[in-house]
């Protein structure tokens, strides 16, 4: 017979010689069981499986079987007297409550990691984006503690690695900095967690610790006389400066930007179609929030811009791959918007050629969009902005313009209001402070 006693269960194991159980006062072995919290994974495979024979008994179809909710448990053997076994069962809970209970493995940090993004992936419970990011940022930890078993990891361990790596004693060895560190922490504690919950260790050593500080600078706008700046001395006929400029003149993100082909741009409306965006490998992927599928109005100098790499790329493929292009005829008595004269012809751009291919079509990786921009932004008096910087730079001055709020998270395509809210009301208070200071010029 089975005895709850709270969170736990005394069940017999010995029976007489009728086959049934002894009686408490009788019995001398028992199973001591403790409940660690529900089963998220719903039913048993066992019911699944009973339900399925069932059917199959009965020759019909199997009907869908409410999923039962199973409860985790940990258990013992015991011997003693039922009064013994009552005082073993609360000993046994103890410890299982503080974590001294474990199950024998031997995952390393790095399998374990890779095993839980890894599951989390095939569950639908994160995307692949997600999934690359969270092993990336479980390689920057695993570098220092990745071959170390799981039941070794101790809060001090963690501690540890998290002040090397902020030394920068990292793969790539460069210090890793505060905010970078919350974020790897946010990752790590989840693997650590689902550890604890599955036995594969007793208790998360990451809760005994305190959360990494984060320590980002505060994001700056470019001033309007710099941002004018920069937009002019940008040439949009090279394809990374188009890009830049992509990300200046409309707030885009560097993966946007390069996301963009002539399909999604409307000369006769003068609109920008933004509805996916470029992972790391040069792929198209959806946009990193659906608030970031938008249409965005296209300025006339930006219209004009983008024209004169359309020409100078349409120019190239005319000369070397004409299976990009294809020549138009007028329509109504005038040439569509947005095709390009080249010795007397008009040309049009094949819809899907992205704007800021190579020579070979391809568009450039995020990183190496990065990478132009850092060794070329001292050019433009920018030494250490970056291109995150400039969309920053476009949304401040649209907070600045007095565009309203719901606006600008419409054009910044944020899916938070707090996120534009934040902008915009540490830049009307800068205008507000402003202009209380030459009020107060009047009573000095």
């Amino acid at each position: 017979m089975a005895n709850g006693y709270g969170n736990g269960s005394i069940i017999a194991l010995e029976k007489g010689k009728d086959g049934k159980k002894k009686p408490r006062n009788k019995c001398r072995k028992w199973r001591l069981v403790v409940s660690i919290g529900r089963d998220p994974h719903g039913m048993p495979e066992s019911d699944v499986k009973d339900a399925e024979e069932e059917a199959a008994d009965a020759e019909e179809e199997p009907k869908p079987k409410k999923p039962k909710q199973r409860y985790r448990q940990k258990a013992m053997n015991f011997q003693g007297t039922y009064t013994e076994a009552q005082e073993a069962l609360r000993e046994f809970r103890e410890k299982v409550m503080n974590g001294d209970i474990v199950t024998r493995n031997s995952w390393t940090f790095d399998e374990y990691g890779k095993h839980y993004v890894e599951t989390r992936l095939a569950a639908g419970e994160i995307e692949k984006r997600s999934a690359d990011s969270f092993k990336a940022q479980l390689r920057m930890v695993g570098y220092l503690i990745g071959s170390m078993k799981m039941q070794e990891i101790t809060t001090q361990v963690i501690e540890t690695a998290y002040a090397d790596l902020r030394a920068g004693k990292s793969r790539s060895g460069r210090k890793i900095s505060g905010t970078s560190l919350n974020d790897v922490n946010k990752i790590v504690w989840l693997v650590f967690e689902d550890a604890s919950d599955k036995g594969v260790i007793g208790a998360n050593p990451l809760d005994k610790m305190a959360i990494p500080r984060r320590d980002t600078k505060e994001r700056r706008a470019l001033s309007p006389e710099a941002y004018r700046d920069l937009m002019a001395a940008l040439d949009p006929k090279d394809r990374m400066q188009c890009a830049v400029l992509l990300c200046a003149a409309l707030g885009l993100r560097r993966s946007e930007s390069l996301a963009l082909s002539w399909g999604d741009i409307d000369f006769e409306r003068n609109t920008i179609d933004v509805h996916c965006s470029c992972d790391d490998y040069g792929g198209l992927k959806s946009t990193k929030t659906k608030a970031g599928e938008r249409v965005l109005p296209m300025p006339g100098k930006l219209s004009e811009a983008l024209m004169a790499r359309k020409a100078e790329q349409a120019a190239d493929l005319v000369e070397n791959e004409s299976e990009s292009v294809f020549q138009v005829k007028k329509r109504d008595g005038e040439w569509p918007a947005g095709t390009v004269e080249l010795d007397g012809k008009h040309y049009e751009v094949k819809p899907a050629y992205p704007i800021a291919a190579d020579q070979y079509g391809v568009r450039p990786l995020p990183a190496s969009l990065t990478g132009w921009w850092t060794k070329h932004r001292a050019e433009y008096g920018l030494d250490d902005w970056t291109l995150h910087e400039l969309r920053h730079s476009f949304l401040s001055r649209a907070a600045a313009s007095g565009v309203h709020p719901a606006v600008m998270q419409k054009l910044a395509g944020h899916s938070s209001a707090r996120t534009t809210m934040d902008i915009y009301t540490h830049v009307n208070v800068d205008a507000k402070r402003a202009a209380m200071e030459l009020m107060q010029m009047e009573f000095m």
